[in-house]
C-alpha cells in the first residue's frame, strides 16, 4: 500500500539544505554549489520526499533518478525558469474561462501541476490532458494529482505517442527517468497512439497550450498531427523540445511551416504561437 502524502517528508536539517539551494543562482557557480548540496538535502539517498511545490500543489518527488524532480526538489529556480515563467504570463492573459492544458511526454506531472497552480491563482478552470508510457512514471504521476486535489482535473493516457496506433518498442533509463524514449533497441512494448486519437478521445475541442518532450519523437508525431487534425485542435501554444533534433526533421521547422512563428527559445525549448 502506497504511503499517504505527508509520511515522506524530508527531515528539518534536510529542508534546510533544500532552503540554502533555493538561493543559488542559475548560473554555472549556482550549479556547482547545487551539486554540493544535493546530498546533505537527501537526494543521494535514493528514497523519496514528500514536499510543497509551485505554490499550492504537492508531490512525492524521487530526485535520485530523475532530473526534473532532483531540480523541483533542490533549485526549482534551476528547472525550465524562462519556460515556466512565459506560461504563467500566458494563463496570467488567458481570457476564456477554461485553460485545456497538454502535457505529451508528462513525466512525474511537473508541467501539469504548474500549470494547474497558475491557474488556481487566476481562478481559472484547468483542463489537463497528461500522456506518459512509462508505468513508474504514470504513477508517480497519478500520485501527485491525487496529492494536489487536481486527479480530476487531468486526464492521464498511459500510452506513448506515435504516427500510428499500434505497440512500439519503449528504453527504460532507470537512472534518470526523462531520459527514457521510443526507440528500436527499446527492451518493452507499449501501446501508442497517435495525437489527434488522444485528443478526440479527451473530447478536446481545442488546446490553449500543448508542452511536447518525447525524446526525439517529436517530429515523427507533429507530422500526421499537422496534416490530419482539425485546425481547431492546433495547439496557440507549442512549447517544443529542441535538443534532439535531427538534421532534416527538425520538429520547430516543421512547426512553423504548420503556421507557428518562434515566440521564445531557450537552451533546450522552443515556444511557438500559432499565427495563421
Amino acid at each position: 500500500m502506497t504511503a499517504p502524502f505527508g509520511e515522506h517528508r524530508p527531515t528539518e536539517f534536510q529542508e534546510r539544505m533544500r532552503a540554502a539551494a533555493r538561493t543559488l543562482p542559475d548560473n554555472y557557480v549556482g550549479r556547482k554549489a547545487a551539486s554540493l548540496l544535493l546530498g546533505p538535502a537527501g537526494g543521494r539517498t535514493g528514497r523519496a520526499f514528500d514536499v510543497d511545490i509551485f505554490g499550492g500543489a504537492r508531490a512525492r518527488l524521487h530526485p535520485h533518478d530523475n532530473i526534473c524532480e532532483k531540480r523541483v526538489y533542490l533549485t526549482p529556480q534551476h528547472w525550465d525558469a524562462e519556460e515556466r515563467r512565459f506560461l504563467a504570463e500566458i494563463i496570467a492573459r488567458h481570457e476564456e474561462k477554461e485553460f485545456v492544458f497538454a502535457d505529451i511526454g508528462a513525466n512525474a506531472g511537473l508541467y501539469s501541476l504548474f500549470a494547474c497552480s497558475e491557474c488556481r491563482k487566476h481562478t481559472l478552470s484547468f483542463r489537463g490532458i497528461a500522456v506518459e508510457p512509462d508505468r513508474e512514471m504514470q504513477r508517480r504521476l497519478t500520485f501527485n494529482l491525487e496529492a494536489s486535489g487536481a486527479k480530476n482535473e487531468v486526464r492521464l493516457f498511459a500510452c506513448a505517442v506515435s504516427s500510428s496506433e499500434g505497440n512500439v518498442l519503449f528504453s527504460v533509463n532507470e537512472a534518470s527517468r526523462g531520459m527514457s524514449r521510443i526507440s528500436s533497441d527499446g527492451e518493452i512494448s507499449t501501446p501508442a497512439r497517435p495525437l489527434a486519437d488522444i485528443l478526440a478521445e479527451a473530447a478536446a475541442n481545442r488546446l490553449d497550450f500543448m508542452k511536447i518532450d518525447i525524446e526525439g519523437h517529436e517530429h515523427a508525431v507533429l507530422e500526421p498531427f499537422f496534416s490530419e487534425a482539425p485546425r481547431h485542435l492546433h495547439p496557440r501554444w507549442i512549447q517544443l523540445e529542441i535538443s534532439h533534433e535531427i538534421a532534416n526533421l527538425s520538429a520547430e521547422e516543421l512547426t512553423l511551416r504548420a503556421g507557428y512563428r518562434i515566440a521564445k527559445r531557450t537552451r533546450l525549448n522552443s515556444i511557438l504561437e500559432r499565427i495563421a
